[in-house]
């Protein structure tokens, strides 16, 4: 399923200087189950928005398209995210997307639509004594972390619809496989609630290797 391989590496759009935009390959095991791009973008006021997009194989019985983006200002802290996903399983088509918007207190004010429906509008109250800036967020873009450089955050899990613990640790450069080639990375140490993750980047942050579980994002070569 498409939607399993959403990890969220970080999200910037705003409509300036366009950063490079890295194409991936979607696994399921070994099996190729799609493709999409990752972009970011930087604003005028130093906004970041970063952009994901993926799609399923053409030739799939149920084709699904997934868009997410996110919304950061200059020091980390959100602004704006959303998440759309379509799903067309022959002629039944279903839309389902999520929009946040973040307040000067941090607070999260979601409104999900289901195919043609909204819900009201609910806000979630962030975890207190935790920063709602992310400054993992803007490592290899803005900021260059030494190996060993942890910090700690709440980010809301749009998905889940729930604020979320995060600790994000640098460990340094490690040679990886990719493509079929072997390529130096950056390796980001991402535990959210005791659930640890694994994510490759480049010196621009863009994304090399993404993990979880049985599925995997790839930069396409």
């Amino acid at each position: 399923m498409l939607t399993a391989l959403v990890i969220p590496v970080l999200v910037i759009f705003a409509g300036h200087h366009v950063q490079t935009e890295t194409k991936l390959d979607l696994y399921s095991d070994d099996e190729k189950v799609g493709y999409g791009t990752y972009k970011e973008t930087v604003g005028h006021k130093g906004q970041r928005t970063s952009e994901f997009r993926m799609w399923s194989k053409p030739d799939a019985d149920t084709k699904i398209s997934v868009h997410q983006l996110k919304v950061i200002d200059a020091q980390g802290f959100p602004i704006r995210e959303e998440e759309a996903v379509v799903e067309i399983d022959g002629k039944k088509r279903k839309d389902y997307s999520i929009t946040v918007n973040y307040d000067s207190a941090g607070r999260a004010h979601v409104v999900v639509q289901k195919d043609k429906t909204k819900s009201k509008e609910q806000i979630f109250l962030p975890i207190p004594g935790l920063s709602k800036a992310d400054a993992s967020d803007l490592w290899f873009t803005k900021t260059n972390p030494l190996p060993g450089t942890t910090v700690s955050s709440t980010l809301f899990d749009i998905e889940n619809l729930v604020w979320r613990r995060v600790q994000t640790t640098y460990d340094g450069k490690r040679w990886i496989s990719v493509g079929g080639r072997q390529v130096e990375a950056n390796q980001i140490r991402d535990v959210r609630d005791g659930t640890a993750r694994i994510v490759y980047l480049d010196d621009r942050g863009q994304p090399l290797l993404m993990k979880k579980g049985p599925n995997r994002t790839e930069k396409h070569f």
